[in-house]
């Protein structure tokens, strides 16, 4: 072990956001009543919701607060899951989806109420989250998605192509709807805001304090460190796609999936009227997508899948320049200022996992891409299971995933084709010379 500090990306997030809380490692042994592995939103929510019920509560994080996906994401506050709310209510029952379709429609609030809340200066802004697309196949889903979520009483509005390209500033859809839950902060400045109002609450936060094993120690469970051991009648895992081997085979309940996310130099004025006049959120309807917004300071901001195994922190991002070119043909001529990556972690089913792996020892991850909304309001379900509440979510046995060892190189080579597909739609219905949606 070495006490060398470990670098932290080159991002534009590290590069804007606030001061960092002062986090010093864990020393000699201490007792907890809850002890929380992972300073990302899931932990830093946990311990801010544990904390503002007068619970004694911990975290272990192995470098400092939001130092993995919860500072290096697109910075998207997105509504909902993967699944839409029908799929949802067949997978789980009528009365059970019915409750975590409650939770989902409230996972926005909730990240943009503890903004206010706690005085978080992240730049947050509620446009709305916009969702494209530029296939048939693409616009089905679309008209799911604005029938599902209006009938549960969300805000959300089908738009014509020509309303499309008047909030966006592209041609690349045919439709889009547009869902006013959503909006954009600053992620690594949200997470260390998180870290903040925990601290002032009571919690207290160990930065560079590797969680090295986790074992049962009479009453309590031991955690230990490099310097030091942690003992605590509750313990919450919160490290999503960086989980180790903390726990066995929970590494194996996701797969990880690399993310590279790149920047612009900030946009002249021209462009920047043009492109996302109204700074909403966006990403697409399709099998292989990329992300995109504005930040405070006129930057395009754009993500996506990374290059097949490689989830190097800072690679080659010239896939996604290629993809914000595609959007937005004015971008040809800009100077990209930032890239970075990282990882998400993905579940087979396409929902998230909380999950009893012992007594008094639970786990939540598994956000499919959607990890802002979702990884604070996992960190209040998992503090719901300390206090031996009613989750919204079920508690799930771990269940890890058959042949994981070889889920990643399958992940890859779906993306592949998945792109393939897109590609293929696309030019399909160019040539049949599909008419665009008009108003």
């Amino acid at each position: 072990m070495t006490d060398a500090p470990i670098e932290w990306p080159a991002s534009l997030w590290t590069e804007t956001a606030g001061a960092a809380p002062a986090c010093a490692p864990l020393e000699g042994q201490q007792r907890v009543e809850v002890a929380v592995v992972g300073a990302g939103f899931t932990g830093l929510s946990a311990a801010l919701h544990l904390a503002d019920a007068g619970r004694g509560v911990a975290v272990l994080e192995a470098v400092q607060p939001g130092w993995g996906a919860s500072g290096r994401n697109g910075g998207q506050v997105n509504p909902g899951w993967k699944l839409l709310p029908d799929d949802v209510e067949a997978r789980y029952g009528k009365s059970q989806g019915s409750r975590i379709n409650a939770m989902a429609n409230a996972a926005c609030d909730l990240v943009f109420d503890l903004i206010d809340a706690h005085a978080i200066d992240c730049d947050a802004l509620r446009p709305g989250y916009v969702q494209g697309a530029a296939s048939r196949r693409g616009v089905a889903f679309l008209e799911r998605w604005a029938r599902q979520w209006s009938a549960r009483g969300a805000a959300v509005e089908l738009l014509s192509r020509n309303e499309t390209v008047e909030l966006l500033g592209t041609e690349a859809y045919l439709q889009a709807v547009l869902d006013r839950r959503g909006g954009n902060i600053q992620p690594l400045s949200y997470a260390r805001g998180l870290a903040r109002a925990a601290i002032a609450a009571g919690a207290v936060i160990h930065g560079d304090s590797p969680a090295l094993s986790l074992q049962l120690d009479s009453d309590a469970w031991k955690l230990t460190t490099p310097r030091g051991a942690l003992l605590a009648e509750h313990v919450l895992i919160c490290t999503n796609g960086y989980t180790g081997r903390l726990w066995p085979r929970l590494d194996a309940a996701v797969v990880p999936v690399p993310s590279f996310v790149a920047a612009t130099a900030p946009l002249e004025e021209a462009k920047r009227a043009a492109i996302l006049p109204g700074r909403h959120a966006v990403s697409e309807a399709r099998r292989v997508y990329v992300y995109y917004r504005m930040d405070r300071d006129g930057r395009f901001v754009v993500g996506g899948r990374g290059h097949l195994l490689d989830a190097a922190q800072s690679g080659d991002a010239s896939h996604v320049h290629a993809e914000a070119r595609r959007l937005f043909p004015q971008l040809a001529d800009v100077a990209w200022q930032f890239h970075w990556g990282g990882y998400t972690a993905m579940t087979l089913s396409h929902a998230p996992k909380l999950m009893r792996l012992a007594p008094r020892l639970h786990a939540g991850m598994g956000y499919n891409g959607r990890g802002i909304a979702m990884a604070t309001m996992m960190g209040r379900q998992l503090a719901m299971t300390v206090a031996d509440q009613p989750t919204d979510m079920p508690v799930e046995p771990l269940s890890p995933i058959p042949l994981h060892a070889f889920r990643q190189v399958g992940l890859s080579f779906r993306l592949i084709a998945g792109a393939f597909l897109d590609r293929c739609e696309h030019l399909n219905e160019r040539r049949s010379g599909m008419r665009l949606l008009e108003d």
